[in-house]
């Protein structure tokens, strides 16, 4: 049961939808600051609604919105959830079971510095029906809780994308 539920928590992308349009000059990153965690991302993204398990926020661009399912394709989301065991094992896990099923390709896989923290980074091609996404999750273990910052794209847009999703991931941090 809990290996489902960490499977589920950290592979499971849910559809993002956007809402709350607003317009903001392109020169000023928002910040969002709530539950312990607070980070910049892009003046024209906006606070997105996900379904995924443990989010905490999901911001999204609502340029990337798919006009046939009214969901954004370019989204990050930040997730949290009590970890129950050790966190390589945990993670190692989570990935052996991901990469087992064929709609995953890993592409890369390292260690990271967020601030202070040190962290895990797997970025992996998801292909769903006929979309392929890039993805790049990184893990962050906090005490006996495990962040994941999760970036999202189509897979052609994921490289140009890259300079969005470093605005939330250099700018994210722990407070209290």
């Amino acid at each position: 049961m809990k290996k489902s539920l960490i499977i589920i928590l950290f592979i499971v992308m849910a559809m993002v939808s956007v809402a709350g349009c607003t317009s903001q000059s392109k020169e000023e990153n928002k910040r969002f600051t709530g539950d312990n965690i607070t980070f910049e991302y892009p003046a024209d993204w906006v606070i997105a609604n996900s379904q995924a398990n443990d989010t905490i926020v999901a911001v999204a661009d609502p340029k990337s919105v798919n006009p046939r399912t009214g969901y954004a394709q370019t989204v990050v989301v930040i997730q949290k959830r009590r970890l129950e065991g050790d966190f390589y094992q945990v993670y190692n896990e989570n990935y052996a079971t991901l990469f087992n099923n064929s709609s995953y390709q890993r592409v890369s896989e390292g260690n990271i510095t967020i601030g202070s923290y040190q962290a895990l980074e797997s970025t992996y091609l998801v292909t769903e029906g006929d979309v392929k996404k890039k993805q790049m999750a990184i893990w962050i273990q906090r005490g006996e809780e495990v962040y994941v910052i999760l970036c999202s794209a189509l897979a052609s847009e994921f490289d140009k994308e890259k300079a969005n999703f470093d605005i939330v991931i250099n700018s994210f941090n722990f407070i209290g």
